[in-house]
């Protein structure tokens, strides 16, 4: 387990300080009487006294109150490598361990109903996921919402990990509290496995007292992970917690503000994003952008200001495999986001004003010209062409002069 260095300034309740080793004559400065903070004034009487800086173990420190302004502030962060590999050949080689997930997801589901779960055959796949994310983050995260299956709620489990660890590598959290992330994500609607079926797949709008059962799957999924020996209580807040909004109208118990996990508001971020850009029994799937639209505006109730923000700063206004139409009336895929502008990313133009296929493809850099831009996302749903194909083939797709 690797100890975090932090400034005292930047000390938390809930931290655990821990002995490096160090000798007070080579780090004078460096605050090394090993326990957990309790309390601010306790932080304040370590500054008091001088001391600088100081190391903590994140396995041991209470992660609940760790809070959500920590990771905003970019207390916990560390620099964003750039990707390794190449977003085509990232899919290609995640394409089989995405499939293992969600068939994974099935199997667990389905114990899940008798309360005992396979726990320790997701921590290798939760490492593959955050290898992928590592090596190129946009590859999961676009797999994601390409990907589709007849059944929702296992895809579901799988997308939330993916975006719930790509958004944590984002604000800071380091690899041993991203795989704990990406667990209580993955596990975050385990207990809807014992929501009637008639509920659970209902293709309209619940009924109040239906509504009433659907939320106890929350509670239900902390029952049946609390059996787990020794599972991190992180994981078991991020479950708990995936529904509770900023100003106290979620559930299961209404909590509002910092008394909400951070686990469990990045996943609920994560859910929401996926819920609004997926078809569902009831509905089609909405654009990217248009979720993200929408939650820009439940900022400040759902969640903490600036949690939402952050995460549309990671995706971008049109993430990559998000299929967009031109103003020339072309259509095509974004393939490569562009961070400093936006509305101009790469996109891979694949049809023509009148419907009709390029051959071959060209990719265009819409922050190179001016002939033409975005006016609209489109549902992954509604057209008719493989999106997959157009970016696992970007990079033979040559420029359009």
């Amino acid at each position: 387990m690797a100890f975090v260095h932090i400034l005292t300034k930047d000390l938390r309740p809930g931290m655990f300080i821990v002995q490096t080793g160090e000798t007070w004559t080579n780090r004078p400065y460096l605050y090394a009487k090993p326990g957990l903070l309790k309390t601010e004034a306790e932080i304040a009487e370590i500054r008091k006294q001088g001391f600088i800086e100081a190391y903590y173990d994140p396995e041991k420190s209470e992660h609940s109150k760790i809070g959500v302004e920590d990771l905003l502030s970019g207390r916990l962060a560390t620099p964003l490598p750039e990707p390794t590999v190449s977003l085509q050949e990232e899919i290609k080689a995640q394409e089989e361990n995405y499939n293992n997930c969600v068939n994974y997801m099935e199997h667990v589901m389905e114990e899940a109903r008798s309360g005992r779960i396979d726990y320790t055959s997701a921590k290798p796949l939760m490492d593959g996921i955050i290898s992928s994310v590592n090596r190129n983050a946009d590859a999961l995260t676009s797999l994601a919402k390409i990907k589709t299956y007849d059944e929702y709620t296992f895809a579901h489990c799988v997308n939330v990990s993916i975006f719930s660890v790509t958004f944590g590598r984002y604000l800071g959290l380091r690899e041993e509290n991203l795989h704990n992330l990406g667990l209580a994500g993955l596990f975050h609607d385990l207990g809807k496995m014992r929501v009637p079926p008639s509920i659970l797949n209902a293709p309209r709008q619940l009924k109040p007292e239906e509504f009433a059962i659907m939320q106890k799957h929350a509670r239900y999924g902390l029952e049946i992970l609390s059996q787990i020996p020794n599972i991190p209580k992180a994981i078991l807040a991020g479950v708990c917690d995936h529904h509770e909004r900023y100003n106290g109208t979620g559930y299961p118990d209404k909590k509002k503000g910092s008394e909400i996990s951070p686990f469990g508001c990045i996943i609920s971020v994560c859910d929401v994003y996926d819920a609004l850009s997926s078809k569902r029994v009831y509905k089609e799937a909405m654009p990217p952008s248009k979720a993200l639209s929408i939650m820009f505006g439940m900022r400040g109730e759902s969640w903490q200001p600036g949690l939402v923000e952050q995460f549309i700063k990671m995706l971008g206004i049109y993430p990559v495999g998000t299929p967009i139409g031109l103003t020339s009336g072309f259509k095509g895929v974004v393939t490569k986001s562009n961070p400093s502008a936006p509305l101009y990313p790469t996109v891979t133009i694949c049809k023509d004003r009148n419907g009709q296929k390029i051959v071959p493809p060209s990719s265009v850099d819409l922050a190179q010209q001016h002939e033409m831009q975005i006016v609209k996302a489109l549902s992954s749903d509604t057209v008719d062409f493989d999106i997959l194909t157009l970016i696992t083939e970007g990079k033979d797709v040559p420029k359009r002069p």
